[in-house]
């Protein structure tokens, strides 16, 4: 996937199911004035006005954000379900979350899950961003380790024929020798 495939991903269908969750409980339960949980969603799912519409509201913000700001709001959304989903599995079932929000077993663990999922989403584009950083400089390290193997070869080859041509030259006759250097005996 691409680098931001992941948060978006989880951005878009994250919005998705809870705005599709939201309206579902609105069929099931709209009243915003008691106090205590209305109605449950397939018979598991406690919702009432204020927790529809929080999932409305967290599902379009997540439609909305999948495009440029993904990162941010798998990240946001994540510590928001992930903190909600943890205080109402340690809140007794039943109870309501800041006066408004069912604290149901399966709202908290659809909350965990999906804020799980977020904090993933949001690692997993930060690991694919260090892993392609090391790629690029495990291939400069690479390049580099080429570079300097072809430079050594060059020299060494330069070497090799100057001292060549250096032998060349003297046994041409060029550079002194033997012969030239012993005066004849007359």
């Amino acid at each position: 996937m691409e680098r931001l495939g992941y948060t978006r991903l989880y951005a878009t269908v994250t919005g998705t199911l809870l705005v599709l969750i939201g309206l579902f409980g609105f069929l099931a339960s709209s009243e915003f004035k008691t106090p205590y949980l209305t109605d449950d969603m397939l018979g598991f799912l406690a919702v009432n006005g204020w927790a529809n519409s929080f999932r409305i509201v967290l599902g379009l913000l997540g439609l909305i954000m999948a495009t440029r700001f993904s990162r941010l709001y798998a990240g946001l959304a994540g510590v928001l379900l992930l903190g909600l989903g943890i205080w109402g599995l340690l809140a007794p079932n039943g109870q309501l979350l800041l006066d408004k929000l069912p604290a149901g077993r399966a709202a908290n663990i659809l909350n965990l899950v999906l804020g799980l999922l977020g904090l993933i989403a949001v690692v997993a584009v930060h690991s694919d961003g260090m892993t392609k950083r090391f790629r690029q400089r495990m291939e400069r390290r690479r390049r580099h380790r080429l570079a300097n193997r072809r430079r050594r070869r060059l020299k060494k080859a330069e070497t090799a024929k100057k001292k060549t041509a250096s032998e060349k030259q003297a046994g041409d006759g060029k550079g002194p020798s033997k012969k030239q250097a012993e005066p004849k005996a007359s």
